[in-house]
């Protein structure tokens, strides 16, 4: 018989998520990641990641949950992911990108 995971929590990215899950493990909880499909593009989540126990083990691992902090990273504030100087850079890159294009359809036609 399978027995039905539920979910017990929503984290920012993938690196929290693994975090809890081997905080889970290591007290005897098996736990999985539920993320989404923009992950197999981007590696991470937009939306976050749902961390999965069985129904039976709900309780116990939310309890445990209560007092974890996992190790925030940048991925988990997208906001704060470049600095102003990394994005004029990027800018600047977009343009010159466009420029090249522009001039090979001049070059073409």
């Amino acid at each position: 018989m399978e027995e039905k995971l539920i979910c017990i929590t929503t984290v920012k990215s993938r690196i929290e998520a693994e975090q809890m899950l081997s905080f889970l493990k290591e007290n005897g909880i098996y736990a999985a990641i539920q993320g989404g499909v923009q992950e197999l593009y981007t590696g991470d989540s937009v939306s976050g990641d749902k961390i999965m126990v069985s129904a039976a083990h709900k309780e116990k691992a939310q309890k445990l949950l209560e007092n974890f902090s996992p190790v925030e990273t940048r991925a988990s504030d997208p906001g704060k992911q470049t600095t102003k100087t990394q994005k004029a850079v990027n800018w600047i890159l977009l343009g010159i990108i466009a420029a090249i294009l522009v001039f090979a359809v001049i070059l073409l036609l």
